[in-house]
């Protein structure tokens, strides 16, 4: 048994925080917190105090209750919070190691942030944190590893199991079956500021209108069930398809955001997902706008998808990845057993800074919620932005990729939405690239 032992009075998040280094990084030992007053000669120790103790010994920096936004990096892979170091040579290391990986896995900035009013939804740009840049490094996995090589050198005794293959959930957002007049809008909008983007190459802003200009005037079916069905097997994988159902009537703002198909009134669906499960795919739930704050509509919608597939629904991800700390992760919690929603719909990464499945914390109780987090680190729209960086954001992808084998847990979810391999968007072949990984 490993005991840390800390001055602290409130301990329920560092006891949290070790039990998921404990899972993560698969200790096969006992991990206990004590205080100062508690731990005998023979206990094996690492001291966690705001001066140095003795023996082993780390820094700690929690007191600073609201996270501070500026960063520094100690190497290309890890970085901590500037107000956590220390340059007392006699800490094992200089830095509060447990607090960082804390508020990088329960994504503390995020939760002070929404508490202060300000709203993430799920854009980085938005969030706090000066240096973006370090979404792109699964921070909290490299504290565990760090705190995994100061335990190994200080008790060779205690001992990791190996590491575990990495696991990729492939999975699809299924928004749309046909074009809608809400899709032509929306689509527009966007294709409309990526001509905006390409006014220095004439022939790329020539092509974007044209494509803009096909998209508003064409109509079109994303009845693309099939062409993933066979790719997929084709490498012996199978996905989660996050398929959005109706519940109750619509107002203006449903109507513009929300997927326009009814799962629950079409037989022709429901005996598609009903193959797709036969044939070993999964089906999760993808949360409308309002479920993600609404606890009786994500019932509604939970209940809908239960009865049209006949099994419990133990998976979701919100519709545009609509995300509110203080209320989304506890209807999570209470209704599913894990959630992929937690991604940024800007960019690649890590918003949890984290490789591995996890539980989130709940920072108003005090206490861990119950379900997992499954990371989204890459999506179909990272990629297939404005043309001139798409080769950068493709070895950016593929580099976050040869990332998961570094770590022993290493368990993430990749989305590309259900259409995206119609003639109009073309944006498979990156996809079927990853597969073949």
């Amino acid at each position: 048994m490993l005991t840390i032992v800390t001055e602290s009075a409130e301990t329920t998040w560092l006891i949290f925080i070790l039990e998921e280094f404990k899972r993560i990084n698969r200790a096969d030992f006992a991990i206990r917190v004590l205080s100062l007053g508690e731990v005998s000669d023979e206990d094996k120790v690492i001291f966690y105090t705001g001066e140095y103790s003795r023996g082993c010994c780390i820094p700690n920096r929690s007191s600073l209750e609201r996270p501070n936004s500026r960063m520094h990096w100690l190497d290309s892979d890890l970085f901590v919070m500037a107000d956590t170091l220390t340059d007392d040579a006699r800490f094992a290391v200089p830095y509060d190691l447990l607090y960082n990986a804390f508020v990088f896995l329960s994504r503390r900035e995020e939760y002070f942030t929404e508490k202060n009013g300000g709203r993430i939804h799920s854009y980085s740009r938005r969030h706090p944190r000066q240096d973006l840049a370090t979404f792109g490094s699964p921070v909290v996995n490299h504290l565990f590893d760090r705190l995994e090589d100061l335990i190994v050198r200080q008790y060779p005794e205690l001992k990791f199991r190996g590491a575990e293959p990495p696991v990729i959930e492939w999975s699809h957002d299924v928004d749309y079956l046909e074009k809608t007049v809400q899709l032509r809008l929306k689509q527009t909008a966007l294709n409309g500021g990526k001509l905006l983007g390409e006014w220095l190459s004439p022939s790329r802003a020539v092509k974007q209108l044209a494509e803009t200009l096909s998209f508003l005037l064409f109509p079109a079916q994303y009845w693309c069930w099939d062409y993933w069905e066979a790719l997929e097997k084709k490498w012996r994988q199978r996905s989660v398809f996050y398929v959005y159902i109706a519940a109750g009537k619509k107002d203006l703002l449903n109507w513009l955001l929300d997927p326009s198909y009814d799962v629950a009134a079409s037989p022709k669906i429901q005996e598609k997902l009903r193959y797709l499960r036969g044939e070993g795919f999964e089906v999760g739930l993808h949360g409308s706008i309002r479920s993600a704050t609404d606890e009786e509509q994500l019932i509604k919608e939970k209940t809908l998808l239960q009865n049209v597939l006949g099994e419990e629904v133990i998976k979701i991800r919100q519709h545009w990845l609509r995300y509110e700390e203080r209320r989304t992760p506890a209807l999570h919690s209470r209704y599913f057993q894990f959630d992929s929603t937690l991604g940024w719909n800007d960019r690649m990464g890590f918003r949890s800074g984290c490789v591995s499945r996890h539980r989130h914390f709940d920072h108003g109780q005090n206490k861990p919620y119950r379900h997992l987090i499954t990371p989204l680190i890459i999506m179909d729209s990272h990629i297939y932005g404005p043309v001139r960086q798409r080769e950068a954001l493709s070895q950016t992808g593929l580099a976050l990729i040869k990332i998961l084998s570094r770590f022993k847990t290493s368990y993430v979810s990749i989305n590309w939405h259900q259409r995206v391999c119609s003639p109009e968007y073309q944006w498979q072949a990156y996809y079927e690239k990853l597969l073949t990984l």
